[in-house]
């Protein structure tokens, strides 16, 4: 089935037309395209479909290709269209995301279709400027809301169902093509005890799994943001989005500048959303005490990655390595 022919099914629609291609998914998988829809012979604000089509054959930009990495990037689309349908919902403006429209699987070809609103169309259409704090800062409150909404202390079991029991697309366990990649080194040695200190945290959170700014679309005043591609969403704790959206939206020196100051808002920022949902300051000063000496682990768990996916990548920078060395030594505090 093509995008077009499921729109008119899904929005009784009696003319679809294919207005721009927004991206291409990655390595090949299909494409993010904006669709026109004609409903009672009125134009309705433009849609968007995540059209996700199994190549035959994978050509990934940095050389991983296998099976167990194509998988994987079948089970992204897979939660994300899980997430769309069934968790959604529980977010309020504070954590904006895109409104679903449906979805569609064909079970031969493993083709998927993912219905969204078109967030430029309902005003966010700004991006993130390079090095801009006051922007970030809006990204930081989106984090810290979407963190509290689905705030658990030790959940059950299972949860949470339909998403990615780890979340993050850089997750050790899902990533052992990459580690084996990695040189010799502490921090490959240590690489099972950073992601064991992080998954027995007791304080359970969804996140988002690539919290970069690209994934984030602003307010024409740049005060709003709302937040998109949630392919890698699933248990974590909350300071594992944090390293990535700083280390995505700040260059070395500005970081370096601002990373106290961006930490210190987060947790702020988290507090008041976990007391404005009816907890108490003992129960938010044991979720800070817990997470907040996580976040050099965090860190250093993501450089992990990256030294085995890219280590010629710009993240790879003097920071993050000092940031991993205290990331490394802090971990022998659990121990």
């Amino acid at each position: 089935m093509t995008p077009e022919v499921f729109i008119k099914r899904q929005l009784a629609a009696e003319n679809v037309t294919k207005v721009d291609v927004i991206q291409s998914l990655w390595s090949g998988y299909g494409e993010i395209a904006r669709y026109q829809p004609i409903v009672a012979g009125k134009l309705q604000p433009c849609i968007i479909a995540k059209h996700c089509q199994p190549p035959t054959s994978v050509n990934h930009p940095r050389g991983w290709q296998s099976d167990h990495a194509h998988q994987r990037k079948l089970q992204s689309y897979a939660v994300e269209q899980n997430w769309y349908r069934d968790w959604s919902t529980t977010l309020d403006k504070t954590a904006r995301v895109a409104g679903y429209y449906g979805d569609h699987v064909d079970g031969t070809s493993g083709q998927r279709i993912l219905l969204l609103e078109d967030l430029d169309a309902a005003g966010y259409d700004q991006r993130f400027q390079m090095d801009n704090l006051s922007e970030l800062l809006v990204c930081i409150d989106w984090l810290a809301h979407f963190h509290a909404t689905f705030l658990y202390q030790q959940p059950v079991a299972g949860w949470p169902q339909g998403l990615w029991e780890h979340g993050t697309y850089w997750h050790l366990a899902t990533r052992q093509e990459e580690f084996r990649a990695m040189q010799d080194s502490s921090l490959k040695n240590m690489a099972p005890l950073l992601t064991e200190q992080l998954d027995k945290a007791s304080f359970r959170t969804l996140v988002h799994g690539d919290a970069k700014v690209a994934n984030f679309c602003f307010s024409a005043d740049k005060k709003d943001v709302a937040a998109l591609d949630f392919q890698y969403v699933g248990n974590g704790i909350g300071v594992q989005d944090l390293v990535y959206l700083l280390g995505s939206a700040l260059s070395e020196d500005e970081l370096a500048k601002h990373l106290t100051y961006c930490q210190e808002y987060y947790f702020a920022e988290l507090g008041r959303a976990v007391m404005a949902q009816g907890e108490g300051q003992a129960f938010v000063h044991e979720l800070i005490d817990e997470w907040e000496p996580l976040f050099l682990i965090a860190w250093a768990d993501f450089q992990r990655f990256i030294l085995g996916w890219s280590p010629e990548h710009h993240k790879n920078t003097a920071l993050s390595q000092r940031l991993t060395q205290q990331g490394l030594r802090h971990l022998a505090a659990f121990y």
